[in-house]
């Protein structure tokens, strides 16, 4: 059986409108992207919706925790513009 969060952010996956918010390496706030989860190697940077170059996180091996999971302050950049397009939005943890 599938856990809730899991479905929501599978179901977000599909579509083409979605915020996804994730903590960037070295990064102690969550920024919104656009391009979806696992399309770039961890690593590679990636523009925000605030227009900074963020890198995409590094997995967590198997088993673990994200140590981004506890992080919930999200770049007031990103938030603004978020808000402005009307989308929808998930947590994503790598």
């Amino acid at each position: 059986m599938w856990h809730f969060e899991r479905d929501a952010a599978a179901l977000a996956a599909m579509r083409e409108d979605v915020v996804f918010w994730i903590v960037p390496a070295l990064s102690r706030v969550r920024h919104g992207i656009t391009d979806k989860p696992g399309r770039w190697p961890a690593g590679t940077p990636i523009t925000a919706l605030c227009g900074e170059t963020v890198k995409v996180p590094f997995p967590t091996p198997h088993g673990g925790t994200p140590r981004s999971q506890s992080i919930t302050e999200q770049c007031t950049a990103c938030a603004d513009e978020y808000q402005r397009r009307g989308c929808p939005s998930t947590v994503w943890d790598f």
